[in-house]
């Protein structure tokens, strides 16, 4: 990444359009770093007086992504060395690691989860801690925003001299989520979810220990003892997880179960908006998972290292009320109990530890800034936009096994039901014409296409009795008949037929 020169540098003054402004070095570590810092952003909406400069110090493990964010943002971003180079009027940063005590301005620290709620390895709470607000005994920050006033006491008990720089000034990420609830129906249709349907959001931090990390077999689990008509799963993986392995090997990974339904969430934006959308969480000691409960949901614990969780803090509290999810059980009679026996409010005293003050995180932030940068705060009232959601892109090249009483479960993941698991009655095979198993494709009662072109010669091809045609809404039999339908679910119809054919339905 090359030097800039305009707006910061010593030719800014010549190539900039706008001089004078006051600078703001956001300080992007990770793309982690990034969903916490970009509900910030909204900060200096509007504002004339002040130019927004981001830059990543190459400073954390996985780095993995910041650039190709920018770039997608928009952003001016400049080399690390240049902005250590460079006098700025603020600084945030949502992380403690680099020379963070280099940069030249005054400097705020946010959490980059939900509040301050894990250990490092030497057992100390990351960011709360010595080794992370210390440099050479001189406290680093000049503002530690903290989200609740238990994080205070626990400062006071472990960095005394850092309390003058301390800031409860509650969780911008929280009020974002609680702002953006009346969209839930938006995000759910987004999500592919219908009305009938349940969605059950699984979420995993990242690290060996975490949900996915013990249990990698969990999504296909789920899907195989889901069924599809009443069921949604979404996946909502740490950005460690996407970048610490790489998006394409995620997806390798998860291929069958995305085939099988499963709607994996992009890791930038879009996962709150999901827990809205949400029915169930299954999760871990991740912040999702909290969050998930700040929102009266029912939550089951699918992975908790206690060592790695900090005493006292919001998921302390949710490990010791979170009921567990039993790998040795049923996962579909879990869920059902999960969902049926929760009772709303049970989960209020983690929420109660998230923030100290709900829906006033912009306000008391901006006021802070503001007050670092020498500026007075715009007149106008602080923003809080709601979160965004792209529409979900499901694979239709699907498989899927359908029961006599039209029950339907992805194949691609039926190997992942549980031993004690009930068995399929007598189910019937139905699989797309471009799915990549060619021994389901083989095996089919019922293949599906989109065109005419498609259908032409699946009956030479294959041995299925019958071909659904998408585009046609007709469904036709190896005999010649042809079916056409005109409502909403032309696979179902095509079941129907199917059982009705063979006998094992109504004539």
């Amino acid at each position: 990444m090359s030097w800039v020169k305009s707006p910061i540098g010593v030719h800014a003054q010549r190539w900039s359009t706008l001089s004078g402004t006051r600078k703001v070095l956001f300080v992007v570590h990770t793309v982690t770093s990034a969903n916490r810092l970009l509900d910030l952003v909204p900060l200096f909406d509007s504002d004339l007086r002040v130019q927004l400069v981001f830059t990543c110090p190459q400073a954390s493990a996985i780095t993995g992504g910041v650039v190709e964010c920018f770039a997608e943002l928009g952003v001016l971003a400049v080399p690390w060395e240049q902005a250590l180079d460079t006098d700025f009027d603020l600084a945030i940063t949502a992380n403690h690691s680099g020379k963070l005590h280099e940069i030249r301005a005054p400097l705020m620290i946010v959490s980059h989860g939900v509040g301050y709620s894990k250990n490092s390895g030497d057992k100390q709470t990351y960011g709360l801690s010595a080794p992370w607000l210390l440099r050479e005994g001189r406290v680093v920050a000049d503002a530690l925003v903290l989200s609740h006033t238990e994080q205070l006491d626990r400062l006071a008990v472990a960095v005394p001299e850092a309390l003058a720089s301390a800031v409860v000034a509650g969780d911008p990420t929280l009020d974002r989520i609680r702002a953006s609830r009346p969209l839930r129906t938006r995000y759910r249709e987004t999500l592919g979810v219908k009305p009938n349907q349940r969605l059950v959001v699984v979420s995993s931090t990242w690290s060996s220990r975490s949900l996915f990390g013990s249990w990698p077999d969990l999504f296909r689990q789920l899907l195989a003892e889901l069924p599809l008509d009443d069921y949604v799963v979404a996946g909502i993986l740490h950005p460690h997880v996407w970048f610490g392995h790489g998006p394409h090997q995620i997806r390798l990974w998860l291929a069958d179960c995305v085939r099988a339904g499963l709607v994996l969430v992009p890791p930038l934006e879009g996962w709150g908006a999901a827990l809205i959308a949400a029915d169930l969480v299954i999760g871990d000691i991740g912040a999702t998972t909290a969050y998930g409960a700040a929102l009266d949901l029912p939550v089951v614990l699918a992975a908790y290292p206690e060592d790695d969780v900090a005493m006292g803090s919001c998921v302390d509290v949710l490990g010791m009320s979170a009921p567990r999810l039993d790998p040795g059980r049923s996962l579909r009679a879990q869920v059902e109990e999960a969902l049926s026996y929760f009772v709303p409010g049970e989960l209020q005293k983690v929420a109660d530890l998230i923030s100290s003050y709900p829906d006033e995180a912009a306000s008391r932030l901006r006021a802070r800034a503001y007050e670092l940068l020498g500026l007075s705060e715009p007149t106008r009232g602080v923003l809080i936009p709601p979160l965004r959601l792209e529409p979900s892109t499901k694979d239709e090249v699907a498989a899927y096994f359908v029961t006599a009483d039209l029950k339907r479960y992805p194949a691609d993941v039926f190997s992942g039901r549980l031993l004690d698991a009930p068995v399929l009655d007598d189910p019937h095979l139905v699989v797309h014409a471009e799915h990549p198993d060619r021994a389901l494709r083989s095996a089919a009662d019922i293949v599906f296409c989109q065109d005419d072109v498609q259908a032409a010669t699946l009956f030479d091809d294959l041995s299925c009795r019958l071909v659904a045609v998408i585009d046609r809404c007709e469904v036709r039999h190896r005999d010649g008949r042809v079916f056409r339908y005109d409502g909403p679910d032309l696979l179902r119809y095509t079941s129907e037929i199917y059982l009705r054919v063979t006998g094992r339905g109504p004539a």
